[in-house]
């Protein structure tokens, strides 16, 4: 999935290919274009259609992202097949007042700009799931691009890192919208088309989504389950629909198991999952892949898996999110992911279906952790700027605030970083991130989601197959929260005594690695001794202290914490290079 870099004024020849290529040399090639009308530098990976940018009509027109297209005369399809990119940028140069959200599906952005007069303007999927970043350089000039370090750069501010943002990352994981990493660089609104012109902004935009709570969308869970899973099934099918062969990043849960049971009769699956071991996740997702027939190929992670790629990763997905959550990279080579058509996959179901993030309503201020050295004064601003998005929010989900402030935009989940790598890698299609299933998540009370009923009532039949095959955790998927009261006892108990027997007591059986084996590395360890943190951008964040003081405070910080501080560091430093 291609980036873009647009400037209003314009720039020099491979000014702006030679701010994306610092980023994303090693998984795309680039070209530019150049005009009265300002300059863009394009990205594209090997697994990009032809039609990203368009020149026609007197317009210029760039859409990044692999989303569902719903546009006559064509069928609804995904974007790269048929005539409908065409089409789509058809679209885009003729009107903006509409709801975007009724022909493109998923994850995208666009910019499209007239060519003679200047006039242009830019369009965010319903969550930013590509985000858009925006800033304007020494002259006023706006600079627009979907990597926030490439836009920073451009505009001439790679040199002026936001301690607040810096000091959010290392607290939370992630940055408060629509706050960066840099100053003056702000992300753009989800969901929303907004002009612009020569001399800058033309009004705060059109926006045609947002995730308002809809009492009474749906009278009874049981309804809302029916839309939701046809809703599923309608998005696996489009994603399919006439293709060979798809892939699917299977895990041992239940959502990407879902989602491989809504795939219809016709294409071969080849299903990928990643693991440092032949662990329960493993001997789950081979034995989910036997129900269905369909091929599993392993991702062995080494020791060293996120530390080899970690310049590449943490390059890749920029200061917007954790470099941790690009699993794949390396993967997408080796095992052929970035050749296949379209990659399913089951990310965000848990939070947007099963209440993982369902709070009790608060009124008062947001709280964040606190970590050793940090500033207590940046803390208490990090803890301002999100009481204020909070506050923002409950206009919109007057009764669950608090659990959306971690949702919507994907910038405030901290494990994002998914579709920030994946989108850059192969052509990845999340099926929990369509509209329609996003308009269920927005829509029904939380107390739906909780103990998993939402998701059971409407997932039940695409788990039929696999009834028998337990979750990776000690649960069957096939039943809801009351046959498990029944089944899951025994279960636990069986994988207690096989654990005893094998001597695995202790041994890590979920998706993820272990944290602090990475973070305690010696490519870490090595990495942190070659850039002492008092030398990086990143000092100011810190209480006035020794340097031997502050790296020992920091040594006793959560595992992830020092990773995205590793990656911080890195860009920061990065960034300020040119």
């Amino acid at each position: 999935m291609s980036d873009f870099l647009f400037t209003a004024r314009r720039r020099e020849p491979g000014a702006l290919r030679r701010q994306l290529e610092a980023y994303l040399a090693p998984v795309a090639d680039f070209a530019e274009h150049h005009g009265d009308w300002g300059s863009l530098a394009v990205a594209l990976g090997p697994h990009d259609p032809p039609e990203v940018v368009v020149e026609d009509g007197g317009w210029l027109s760039v859409l990044v992202g692999e989303p569902v297209v719903r546009i006559a005369p064509e069928p609804p399809g995904l974007s790269w097949r048929g005539s409908r990119r065409r089409l789509l940028h058809g679209l885009l140069r003729e009107d903006r007042e509409r709801d975007w959200s009724a022909h493109l599906d998923g994850h995208f952005a666009a910019l499209a700009v007239d060519t003679g007069s200047g006039m242009g303007w830019v369009l965010t999927d319903l969550f930013a799931f590509v985000p858009v970043f925006l800033s304007t350089d020494g002259e006023g000039g706006l600079v627009i691009g979907t990597h926030v370090d490439a836009v920073a750069r451009a505009a001439g501010r790679g040199r002026d890192v936001d301690p607040v943002s810096a000091t959010d990352f290392a607290a939370t994981l992630t940055c408060t919208f629509p706050y960066t990493l840099f100053r003056g660089v702000e992300q753009a609104l989800p969901g929303t088309a907004r002009r612009f012109g020569r001399d800058g902004w033309q009004g705060s935009g059109h926006t045609f989504w947002r995730p308002a709570e809809r009492p009474g969308a749906f009278a009874t869970v049981r309804d809302a389950a029916a839309a939701l899973r046809a809703a599923v099934e309608r998005d696996v099918r489009t994603a399919c629909d006439g293709l060979p062969e798809v892939g699917l990043l299977l895990s041992g849960g239940e959502d990407s198991r879902a989602v491989l049971g809504a795939v219809p009769p016709g294409p071969e699956v080849r299903a990928f999952v990643y693991a440092d071991w032949e662990s329960r996740e493993v001997r789950v997702a081979r034995a989910v892949a036997r129900a269905y027939g369909v091929a599993l190929t392993v991702g062995w992670r080494g020791p060293s898996h996120y530390l080899d790629g970690f310049e590449t990763a943490a390059s890749m997905v920029g200061g917007h999110h954790l470099f941790m959550d690009v699993h794949g990279y390396g993967f997408h080579q080796r095992l052929g992911i970035r050749e296949l058509p379209v990659v399913l996959g089951g990310l965000s179901s848990d939070s947007l279906l099963k209440g993982e993030y369902a709070v009790p309503r608060a009124t008062g201020p947001v709280s964040v952790p606190r970590a050793p050295m940090l500033r207590e004064e940046l803390l208490r601003e990090v803890e301002a700027r999100r009481t204020a998005f909070r506050d923002r929010l409950a206009e919109l989900r007057p009764g669950s605030a608090d659990e959306w402030l971690v949702l919507w935009p994907l910038c405030m989940r901290k494990h994002g970083g998914n579709v920030d790598g994946n989108r850059r890698l192969f052509r990845a299609h999340e099926v929990y991130h369509s509209t329609a299933v996003l308009e269920v998540a927005a829509a029904v009370p939380a107390a739906w989601k909780l103990h998993r009923r939402l998701f059971h009532l409407a997932m039940r039949p695409f788990l039929a197959r696999t009834r028998w095959v337990p979750h990776s955790k000690a649960r069957y998927p096939a039943f809801g929260r009351w046959g498990n009261l029944l089944l899951a006892p025994g279960l636990a108990a069986a994988r207690g005594a096989r654990a005893l027997l094998t001597g695995q007591l202790r041994a890590r059986h979920g998706p993820w690695p272990r944290f602090s084996a990475v973070a305690g590395s010696a490519a870490a360890e090595q990495w942190r001794r070659e850039h002492p943190l008092l030398d990086t951008p990143l000092r100011g964040i810190f209480v006035p202290a020794p340097a031997a003081e502050v790296e020992a405070g920091v040594e006793r910080w959560h595992p992830l914490r020092r990773l995205i501080l590793l990656q911080l560091t890195h860009l920061a430093m990065k960034a300020q290079s040119e």
